[in-house]
């Protein structure tokens, strides 16, 4: 699939940079088969300078299997924990639709709504849920229909992942009852970006567009929703509350170029592949890497050495003992490391401090490359 025009704006975009033989998918396997990779081709809009991919994977593909069956650590609790709170007087005696959780992690969490409806590919079978909670099996798109009066809709960390957002909000906004509502959280990408805290500003094949607050409220009012509020959830992510509109607004977006931090926070990661390689090469100990994510897929396919690698440490229960996609390395609980002198290898996004504490808890004589 190509992106021709703009996801924002729908004016001309020009590549700038691509990334060969990227895995396709963020997900982790039973075996280490045949893994399918591709070019990561950025491209920035040369209207409104947002940066996105050009090249996209097919949803049926890239979203084959679920990897959002749970969310691990303190951020994530306390995340979950806000966005709950934030929604409960808004749901009493409402109809909720719900867009991309296989868990049901906000619905399990929430009381005194009507009907909670969830529309995922993936549901997660081993989870319990109760008779108000409705799953449909399958992609909220154009051709999703419901006779149902939708008071509000709820989403957590998926507009980032649509590929046509203006298609994806107009959808909203036409299954929405009369004054309806939407809340959903984003991860703060601009955040990302300024911190480098992942290359290219936290674009890969899942988050194909830069989303920040300025054209994020653009396309919010351009397809008739009101901003309510906004909430800034530490640096970590971003809870929008709009409402459903009569009145579109239509004027001219332009945001902050960051074309210059594109490539700088590239060259930052190019360099720290460097040292790690540098060390690598000069140790006999153990070497592992935290976090079965597409930040390691990126070190491993920006040129980390793979050969020396014992494994990948990761707190996530569903992923013990399987292979991060793309890589013939075997993910283990961080236990491992106990009587274990070893090096880490830790450069796992806007997490580092937590998991940094966390390793050093088990073993305090590790040796940590961040």
């Amino acid at each position: 699939m190509e992106r021709i025009l703009c996801g924002i704006c729908n004016n001309k975009i020009k590549n700038i940079f691509c990334l060969e033989n990227m895995p396709i998918k963020l997900s982790c396997c039973e075996n280490n088969y045949e893994f399918k990779y591709n070019n990561l081709s950025f491209s920035q809009c040369l209207e409104c300078k947002t940066i996105q991919l050009d090249k996209l994977i097919l949803l049926e593909e890239l979203y084959s299997n679920s990897h959002n069956y749970s969310s691990i650590g303190k951020v994530w609790e306390n995340y979950f924990n806000l966005f709950c709170n934030s929604i409960k007087d808004i749901i009493i005696n409402k109809n909720i639709l719900e867009i991309g959780d296989p868990s049901g992690k906000i619905a399990n969490k929430s009381l005194e709504y009507k009907k909670w409806y969830i529309i995922e590919p993936n549901k997660n079978k081993d989870i319990l849920f109760n008779d108000n909670i409705e799953f449909i099996e399958g992609f909220f798109d154009n051709n999703f229909y419901t006779s149902i009066k939708i008071d509000i809709i709820i989403h957590s960390h998926l507009f980032e992942h649509i590929y046509e957002p203006n298609l994806f909000l107009k959808k909203c906004y036409e299954i929405l009852e009369e004054n309806g509502e939407m809340f959903f959280g984003v991860p703060n990408m601009e955040y990302i970006g300024l911190k480098e805290i992942s290359p290219f500003l936290g674009i890969f094949f899942e988050h194909t567009i830069f989303l920040n607050k300025e054209n994020i409220i653009w396309l919010l009012e351009y397809n008739g929703f009101n901003i309510i509020n906004v909430i800034d959830y530490e640096n970590h992510s971003i809870l929008f509350h709009v409402k459903k509109s009569n009145k579109k607004k239509e004027n001219d977006i332009s945001i902050y170029n960051y074309n210059d931090l594109f490539f700088s926070t590239l060259d930052n990661y190019y360099n720290f592949i460097n040292r790690c390689n540098n060390i690598i090469e000069n140790t006999n100990l153990n070497i592992y890497v935290f976090g079965a994510s597409y930040n390691t897929q990126f070190l491993f396919t920006l040129g980390l050495k793979q050969e020396k690698i014992s494994g990948i440490l990761d707190n996530s229960k569903e992923k013990e003992s399987k292979y991060l996609y793309g890589y013939n390395l075997i993910i283990y609980n961080p236990k491992i490391i106990i009587d274990n002198e070893c090096i880490i290898i830790l450069k796992n996004g806007y997490y580092c401090n937590e998991i940094k504490e966390q390793l050093l808890q088990i073993n305090k004589d590790i040796v940590i490359i961040n």
